[in-house]
């Protein structure tokens, strides 16, 4: 082998420790109750794992999910079957996001479809903002961050409560405007996380960004791979401080 084909040099994806790390997540999801990965719930891991989805897009993709169940009439735990259609909503996102175009494919995977398919409906306006302003409080109550940190989640969070109060029944052409508002607010958020998260947490978060998108290193060049990671980087330094994604999702 020459050893510069990224097909040959992308690492292979260890479907077992990936259906664990999955198992594991669901499990907490459901607030501890284990729910196995088996049968048809395994196969569908196993699929997403070939196809080169980001293990931190799947979980991204169980919690999105899992907001909705814990809103619904179901008293039952969240089986993984229930997952397919945010974990490939979230995976379209991302792809979008960091520009791998229609019809790429990762290098361990058979294929990416790029978002196409049916058309979803708009979140709930309401409800978004009842999870995002959840979370937020959440987040600002954590031990271990800095002043500045918590003070600046503190901020975005009335912010975001005014927002809320403001766009009370908004449609059409002031929702949109409600959706850039919420845009801008999560850079905002972010590059608050940027500058006062530990520094040793963003070096790991660098490093698992890079493995995470390992296998479309090929197909991502020069800005396209350096933008690619730092999106990504984002995602992981906001999953880690348990902060929500305040955009609508798209």
């Amino acid at each position: 082998m020459s050893g510069n084909d990224p097909e040959e040099t992308a690492p292979a994806v260890d479907v077992g420790d990936y259906c664990r790390r999955v198992e594991s997540h669901l499990t907490k999801v459901n607030g501890g109750h284990l729910v196995r990965v088996v049968g048809p719930g395994f196969d569908l891991v196993r699929r997403w794992a070939e196809d080169g989805v980001p293990l931190n897009i799947v979980l991204r993709g169980i919690e999105r999910k899992a907001e909705r169940h814990r809103h619904g009439r179901s008293t039952r735990p969240l089986r993984m079957e229930f997952c397919e259609d945010d974990v490939r909503q979230v995976y379209d996102e991302w792809r979008r996001a960091i520009g791998v175009p229609a019809g790429v494919r990762a290098a361990s995977g058979d294929a990416a479809d790029g978002g196409e398919g049916a058309k979803r409906r708009q979140p709930s306006l309401s409800k978004h903002f009842e999870r995002v302003l959840g979370r937020l409080e959440q987040a600002a109550a954590r031990p271990g961050w800095s002043n500045e940190l918590r003070d600046g989640v503190e901020s975005c969070r009335q912010r975001v409560a005014a927002l809320q109060e403001s766009s009370r029944g908004a449609r059409g052409a002031a929702r949109e405007d409600v959706a850039r508002q919420l845009a801008e607010l999560d850079e905002e958020l972010v590059a608050l996380a940027r500058r006062f998260a530990p520094a040793d947490l963003q070096r790991a978060i660098q490093h698992e960004a890079e493995a995470d998108l390992a296998a479309f290193r090929g197909r991502l060049g020069g800005d396209a791979w350096l933008r690619s990671i730092d999106l990504t980087a984002a995602r992981l330094l906001r999953d880690r401080l348990g902060l929500p994604a305040l955009a609508l999702p798209a």
